[in-house]
């Protein structure tokens, strides 16, 4: 790809990212007033959805006692949520290494691959691929390890969720509008939340209590730990 194509893309991009704001952003513009959870998580009951969204109310300083309906416009967080078990559970040290090495590969073809195809980017793409499987490869050990030391140190570990979190101005008789949502539109990968690391709010599980909803519920807390640090941090 030539350097003026660089630079357009580069553009193109920027111009897409700032179309609208990050959800950071617009709470710490205006609180919001309420939260609301969509969601598609296995075996996610009635309760634990309450016991979510009361979490992150709490957490963002939300009242309590906001009208469904008023005079002006209402702020709303939506959490877009869905997830399951963490697919690392019983997984041994062979078939981690062969996820992370292919994980490693993949990432080391992307790479390149979004320049023209000639023959220098495939050969850029062959390099890449090759060096991204050898640190895949490497760094296989270490993150069976850490498994193997988190789910040994709170007796479980977490379900994975992939979330995006939108902000609305709900207004009486005019319907809503979405001002902000979270990551930046892109050509490639569409959305990108930010990841949220829940090993520094996980919380320990004696060994009577790892059934996998007593799992999901101490992964959903996490999670809602998590965000809540991840806003006002951000704000």
């Amino acid at each position: 790809m030539s350097r003026k194509a660089h630079l357009l893309l580069a553009g193109l991009l920027m111009v897409l990212g700032g179309a609208c704001k990050r959800p950071e952003t617009a709470v710490r513009e205006r609180p919001v007033q309420r939260i609301e959870l969509v969601q598609t998580v296995p075996g996610m009951t009635p309760d634990e959805e309450k016991a979510l969204v009361a979490q992150l109310s709490q957490g963002l300083g939300i009242p309590g006692d906001t009208p469904e309906e008023g005079p002006g416009p209402v702020r709303i967080f939506r959490l877009t949520l869905k997830g399951g078990p963490n697919p690392n559970v019983g997984r041994g040290l062979g078939k981690t290494l062969l996820i992370s090495t292919g994980s490693g590969a993949l990432v080391g073809l992307l790479i390149p691959a979004f320049g023209f195809t000639t023959w220098a980017t495939v050969r850029s793409a062959a390099l890449a691929t090759g060096a991204g499987g050898l640190l895949g490869l490497a760094y296989g050990p270490f993150w069976f390890k850490e498994n193997q030391r988190l789910e040994q140190e709170m007796g479980y570990l977490p379900w994975y969720f992939i979330a995006e979190w939108d902000v609305l101005e709900r207004r009486p008789r005019f319907g809503e509008e979405v001002v902000a949502h979270s990551g930046s539109p892109g050509i490639f990968f569409g959305r990108r939340t930010p990841h949220l690391d829940l090993r520094s709010t996980m919380k320990p599980l004696p060994p009577e209590s790892r059934s996998e909803a007593e799992v999901r519920q101490a992964s959903l807390k996490a999670y809602g730990e998590a965000l809540v640090k991840h806003f006002r941090k951000k704000g």
